[in-house]
C-alpha cells in the first residue's frame, strides 16, 4: 500500500543537521518506530511531500532547508520574563532557572510553549522559544515500517 492522506504511517529514521555526514539529533530505536497519520497537518509539509507514494520496504534520504523545516530564528521568539512570572503562591523557586533547560509555558489562550533558558539575572530569565533546530538545513535518512489504512 502506499503513502497517501489518511493512512497510518509507521517509519524509521534518522535525523541529522546538514547532511548524513552532519550531527545526528534525533534516531528512532528499531523496537520504537515513530508513527503519524499522513496528510493531518502535524508533519512538515515538506517530509510528507518526500514520503508521497512510497510503501514499507522503502528507504527515504532527503535534506530539508530550514526555511522547509523548522524555519529562520527569529529574534522575536526571545523574550526576557520576569522571574515573578514563576511564583507559586507568592514564591519563587530559583531552582527552576538552569542555564539551557527547557521550561514548558503557556500564554493567556492556554497555548502551550516550549522555551530554553539563555539568560539568568536577579529579575529576569532570557528564554528563547525558537524551535531547536531553527536555522539549520537537515536531512532525514530512513526505511518505511508499514502503511495502514486508517478508516
Amino acid at each position: 500500500m502506499q503513502i497517501k492522506n489518511g493512512h497510518l504511517v509507521t517509519l524509521s529514521y534518522r535525523l541529522y543537521i546538514d547532511s548524513p555526514a552532519g550531527e545526528l539529533v534525533e534516531e528512532t530505536l528499531d523496537d520504537e518506530p515513530y508513527s503519524f497519520i499522513y496528510g493531518d497537518g502535524q508533519q512538515l509539509e515538506a517530509f510528507e511531500k518526500h514520503l508521497s507514494g512510497l510503501k514499507a520496504g522503502d528507504r527515504f534520504s532527503f535534506g530539508l532547508t530550514a526555511d522547509e523545516a523548522f524555519g529562520q530564528i527569529d529574534d522575536d521568539a526571545v523574550a526576557d520574563i520576569p522571574k515573578s512570572a514563576f511564583a507559586h503562591e507568592g514564591k519563587v523557586d530559583e531552582s527552576l532557572f538552569k542555564m539551557h533547560r527547557v521550561l514548558p509555558m503557556k500564554d493567556e489562550n492556554g497555548t502551550e510553549y516550549r522555551g530554553i533558558i539563555i539568560g539568568i539575572d536577579e529579575e529576569f530569565i532570557t528564554m528563547d522559544f525558537n524551535h531547536p533546530l531553527a536555522g539549520e538545513d537537515v536531512w532525514f535518512d530512513g526505511e518505511i515500517v508499514s502503511v495502514k489504512a486508517v478508516n
